[in-house]
């Protein structure tokens, strides 16, 4: 990567006038995506790095009655912090998956979720949350649900020419969750890819499930989530094989290759074996 220009706006006045008068803007808040890896954003292609470190509105964390809003540039240490009160569990999960506490405390949450290439830890599990994420560019700002930042072919597809500035999280309890890393790093991917599941139950039957993996692609199986809300636990043997196999086939569509598509399902099993109650 070429460096042709660095900026370090004070403020998202200053960050959007120059994104309007440059192209091949790289955002840059921790940095430690674009450190730690053989970077192939734009080739040779000279590039502009914009440093959004001096914006102070990027680092608040808001918190209402039914949801949490963090700056892109609030550092997954900073979330790790957090009191335990808040139900982030899925988020925590993946945050803690993140390198080493050095890494933490430079990694930003907007870094880990505008990545081009793959899918960063936290992307599965805020996917799971159903979160939402302000997209600031030229034309304005709006809010989206981050699945708005998948593409058509289940890849990241973060707007070329914006910038993530806030992150919205639903803050409603989940009953059970599950994170953990998805296999060994495998070729072109930045990191593992990442497992996570959640569940809520009421009246001992599932109300509401997630389960997806995120790597260089995505996987999540709506149909056969919603095949099982509603059932009473405990789940029987057949409707675990059947979800473990289910899973292994949607996975292997999606590109996640044999051995860890098995996995992905065997991790959907045990989860779902686990939330027994």
């Amino acid at each position: 990567m070429h460096v042709e220009d660095v900026a370090a706006p004070q403020s998202m006045a200053e960050a959007i006038a120059f994104l309007k008068t440059h192209l091949n803007v790289v955002p840059w808040a921790g940095g430690t995506l674009l450190s730690t890896r053989n970077d192939r954003h734009d080739g040779d292609k000279p590039v502009s790095i914009l440093d959004l470190d001096g914006i102070p509105e990027l680092t608040v964390i808001n918190r209402s009655d039914r949801y949490l809003e963090l700056g892109s540039c609030v550092s997954l240490s900073a979330i790790l912090s957090l009191p335990f009160i808040l139900p982030l569990g899925p988020l925590r999960g993946a945050a803690r998956l993140v390198g080493t506490a050095t890494v933490r405390n430079l990694a930003t949450i907007g870094g880990n979720l505008a990545a081009r290439d793959s899918f960063m830890t936290c992307f599965a599990a805020l996917a799971c949350m159903d979160a939402a994420v302000e997209i600031r560019d030229a034309g304005g700002s709006r809010w989206i649900s981050i699945h708005g930042l998948i593409n058509d072919d289940d890849r990241p597809g973060f707007p070329a020419t914006a910038l993530l500035t806030r992150v919205r999280i639903p803050t409603l309890p989940w009953d059970s969750v599950a994170v953990c890393r998805l296999g060994e790093l495998m070729r072109g991917e930045p990191c593992p890819a990442t497992f996570v599941a959640a569940a809520r139950f009421e009246k001992e039957t599932i109300s509401e499930l997630r389960l997806l993996a995120a790597g260089l692609r995505i996987v999540r199986d709506r149909t056969l989530e919603l095949s099982l809300v509603g059932k009473k636990l405990p789940l029987s043997a057949r409707d675990i094989e059947t979800a473990e196999s289910s899973a292994s086939y949607k996975a292997a569509q999606a590109g996640f290759g044999e051995t860890r598509s098995r996995l992905y399902g065997h991790y959907v099993a045990v989860f779902l074996s686990g939330s027994q109650r």
